[in-house]
């Protein structure tokens, strides 16, 4: 038992000479750690100040970014629902005609933000014919406005073997 006491003397003493250690320690970490959060908050203070001007750009960047793509999100989901009614014989047409709508609601909500151009071509390009298709008929949903043109690009007119004419970028 000589040396399970020894041990038992050595923690002991270890004991008695860190606890003044530790004391120490923790009177001088007390004020840097009250530093330390000090200079955590003025930084994050800062950050706060250079990322709120950032955060609102990028959310106007986004919105007209958003406005400016509704009116190709919408003809192409006209042009896809189109496709879609008529390889399916209109059997789906209700479905597709309510994912159609959907897909134009969110869209002018994305450009709902935006005024000026962009956005009245947008919202119009989203504004869908409410005339009744007959039943077997492939229905053709047009947008309101020449969307290219109204963005200030050119289009010519062609057509495929259907007889389906759309404008195409030139």
């Amino acid at each position: 038992m000589a040396l399970f006491d020894k041990v038992k003397g050595l923690f002991d003493r270890a004991k008695d000479k860190a606890a003044p250690l530790a004391e120490q320690a923790k009177d001088k970490a007390g004020p840097l750690a009250k530093e330390a959060l000090q200079k955590a908050q003025e930084v994050s203070g800062q950050v706060r100040e250079k990322a709120g001007p950032l955060a609102a750009e990028a959310k106007d960047k986004a919105s007209e970014l958003a406005g400016r793509a509704a009116p190709a999100v919408a003809s192409g989901v006209d042009r896809a629902a189109e496709r879609l009614v008529k390889a399916t014989g209109g059997r789906f047409t209700e479905k597709i005609d309510t994912v159609q709508e959907k897909v134009h609601e969110a869209a002018a909500k994305a450009a709902a933000p935006e005024t000026g151009p962009v956005a009245e071509t947008a919202a119009a390009a989203t504004d869908t014919t409410a005339a009744k298709v007959p039943e077997g008929a492939v229905p053709v949903t047009e947008p309101v406005v020449d969307l290219p043109a109204a963005a200030g690009t050119t289009t010519e007119k062609t057509s495929d073997a259907t007889g389906t004419t759309e404008d195409r970028p030139t």
